[in-house]
């Protein structure tokens, strides 16, 4: 909803004296043109007080409603940065949990094998056994955004910003 409803337990928030407010500071500040004064304070056009700030070039590309904010140089920008960063190159959990999974996955190998269909062979069942671990560790490790995209696009686990021809010494 692009139209900002002040209610209790929502945004409406009260003083030291018991009166509420909205939190959110609506109605907001009308402008009638995007502009930026001489301290620096800049104001979106906005001609209803209750309006949310939005881009419409966002809304309708991306379909999606999100607020705008301009960030300059300061706390908010730190502070996004900081967020975005953190949450695109999302580290890797603890692996302290890394052997309970692998002692799963031998457990239901081994529970597998107790089927005389399972497997004949002890080449067989030890790559099976190598898979079904590797496989458990895939399946409960933590994956960032960029990575998912990566393989979901098919593009591969590496960026590479050239391409690179093989040289051979026997040319020379």
């Amino acid at each position: 909803k692009q139209i900002h409803t002040c209610a209790p337990r929502r945004c409406m928030v009260p003083d030291k004296f018991g009166r509420y407010y909205c939190k959110r500071r609506a109605p907001f500040e009308l402008s009638s043109a995007d502009e930026v004064d001489s301290d620096g304070q800049w104001r979106t056009k906005r001609v209803y007080g209750f309006l949310n700030g939005w881009m419409p070039a966002l809304s309708v590309n991306a379909q999606c409603n999100n607020d705008e904010k301009l960030l300059t140089n300061g706390g908010d920008t730190r502070n996004v940065s900081f967020y975005v960063t953190g949450y695109e190159t999302k580290n890797q959990g603890k692996n302290y949990n890394m052997s309970a999974v692998m002692a799963k996955g031998y457990a239901q190998h081994v529970e597998r094998q107790k089927n005389v269909q399972y497997l004949q062979g002890l080449r067989d069942q030890q790559r099976m056994l190598l898979f079904q671990i590797v496989h458990a560790i895939n399946r409960e490790q933590e994956l960032s955004a960029p990575m998912v995209v990566s393989y979901l696009m098919g593009w591969g686990d590496t960026y590479q910003s050239h391409h690179y021809t093989p040289l051979y010494w026997s040319s020379f």
